[in-house]
């Protein structure tokens, strides 16, 4: 016999049942109705423009993640570590080594490709990963490229990317003189093909303070950022705010471990490794590295990647998603792709920090968008590619060659 307490208990029981269901339909629902959704796009009306939308589809050009990578972090995670089904796995890269004019050496890792689409003129597009990244990082990106016919090579900063450091000195966020010679370099070596960039996280910052610091010297055709952040003094003048920073600062850290010796000339090591925020460890590493006598916050500006954002004459595509775990997206300077023609700001409401993956086997939405922005560029303007005499102004620096296998 069922006691009178169970009665009463069954109508709550029900309800509780049936509200946790209503609830977990509502979710469902709002996830999945949100799941298909056209990103907002920011820029100034051109005639420019209005081509390059047309040629990439972007007025219904659809965002829809499956279900269970709605997550910021699972998107973030799973494009960082996870191995994707495209084939970018079994890229094979062959390592060069460039001597700068100080005696520091970058260092190039070239895509092997196996099929027959790459030409002599081919477009070669030069990719800068995070400064914590490596070609694996962008190896999904790489592996698309090549198989649309681009000449694909990866930029290793000086003594990042397993590369060695031969100078006392990193390179800064947004110090784009190796940059420089290293584009220069490729125009040298291609002289009839078109050169343009894809920056992925703080790759983002070194390609946009080249473009602006070079302006229509820049000789790149056109330039992609994926998962840019744009207020860098605002960032990193505070504490860490979270696990993403701790390990960012960690990474870096073990950059300036792994070249403890050649970097002990002007740094303190023992006292860079007990930094613990970003503030902190720019003082006592890169603000040393650069002998700036001046506040963190100077040098910060200094190396704000938008400070010659005005000089930019290329086109150039950003990509951001508002639930980016490690950029804020009200930092994102909407008023400033309204102003510029050049810029075009493509915004989603999910994808988290360089993610952006569609559904299994983690193709990434934003790596096809960036390649069909630039092959647009190529389409509708008249740019072409322009001769190194005429870029440059004047003879580029002597750079040696060394090579090494790698295969990633």
């Amino acid at each position: 016999m069922v006691s009178l307490v169970t009665l009463l208990a069954m109508p709550l029981l029900v309800a509780t049942v049936w509200s946790v269901l209503v609830s977990l339909a509502v979710c469902l629902h709002d996830v999945i109705r949100r799941r298909h959704v056209i990103p907002s796009l920011h820029y100034r009306e051109s005639s420019l423009n209005a081509r390059l939308l047309a040629r990439c589809g972007l007025r219904n050009r659809v965002f829809s993640p499956s279900a269970w990578l709605t997550s910021s972090h699972v998107q973030t995670l799973a494009a960082a570590i996870l191995p994707r089904g495209d084939g970018s796995s079994e890229v094979s890269f062959q390592r060069e080594y460039l001597q700068m004019r100080d005696k520091g050496v970058v260092a190039l890792d070239w895509v092997q490709s196996v099929e027959p689409r790459v030409k002599r003129k081919s477009t070669v597009l030069l990719v800068l990963p995070p400064v914590t990244g490596t070609a694996f990082t962008v190896s999904s990106l790489c592996c698309l490229a090549t198989s649309r016919g681009f000449r694909t090579l990866v930029f290793n900063r000086r003594g990042h990317g397993g590369s060695v450091l031969t100078t006392p000195k990193l390179q800064s966020s947004a110090d784009p003189s190796d940059l420089r010679q290293v584009v220069k370099y490729l125009r040298l070596r291609f002289p009839k093909s078109r050169l343009a960039a894809v920056g992925y996280g703080t790759g983002c910052g070194l390609l946009i303070s080249y473009l602006g610091e070079f302006g229509s010297s820049a000789i790149l055709c056109a330039g992609a950022c994926v998962s840019p952040c744009y207020d860098t003094v605002e960032r990193f003048s505070g504490s860490l705010r979270g696990m993403y920073d701790l390990v960012y600062l960690l990474k870096l850290k073990a950059v300036v471990l792994r070249h403890a010796r050649a970097l002990s000339a002007v740094l303190d090591i023992p006292q860079a490794m007990t930094a613990w925020s970003f503030r902190a460890f720019e003082e006592r590493v890169y603000c040393k590295m650069y002998n700036y006598t001046g506040s963190v916050e100077e040098y910060w500006e200094r190396n704000n990647p938008f400070r010659d954002v005005d000089d930019i004459a290329v086109p150039v595509l950003c990509i951001n998603a508002l639930d980016d775990p490690l950029c804020d997206a009200a930092a994102i300077p909407y008023d400033l792709f309204r102003c510029y023609p050049h810029f075009l700001l493509v915004v989603t409401d999910r994808g988290g920090h360089c993610g952006f993956l569609e559904r299994f086997p983690f193709r990434s939405w934003a790596d096809c968008l960036c390649l069909d922005y630039l092959e647009a560029v190529f389409e509708v303007t008249t740019r072409g590619y322009v001769t190194s005499s005429s870029a440059s102004g004047h003879a580029p620096p002597t750079i040696t060659r060394k090579h090494a296998r790698s295969t990633i």
